[in-house]
């Protein structure tokens, strides 16, 4: 689980990455959704304490459990990410 400086400090560095000169269209568009998933995830822990506040479990528990879903894809996008940033460490095949 993340904290609130931990988000802040990956917000940086993804827009670090965005912004570099070698960010191509594929490498904006993972950093873009993942921003979104991080943004979204904050959001979603917002909105079940407030539906919890105002008495609404359900819908307290639907905020949790969108929640939940936001941090398996923001896993599978840091692994495309991982996957993509190695591809540009890796020498491209059939160039010497």
């Amino acid at each position: 689980m993340s904290n609130r400086r931990g988000d802040h400090g990956v917000r940086n560095s993804l827009r670090e990455l965005r912004d570099s000169q070698n960010a191509d269209q594929t490498l904006q568009n993972l950093l873009r959704a993942l921003t979104l998933n991080l943004e979204l995830r904050a959001r979603y822990r917002v909105f079940e304490f407030e539906a919890a506040q105002d008495g609404h479990p359900e819908t307290a528990r639907l905020f949790r459990e969108l929640r939940e879903a936001e941090g398996e894809q923001i896993a599978e996008l840091m692994a495309g990410l991982h996957t993509r940033l190695s591809q540009d460490l890796t020498p491209s095949e059939g160039i010497a």
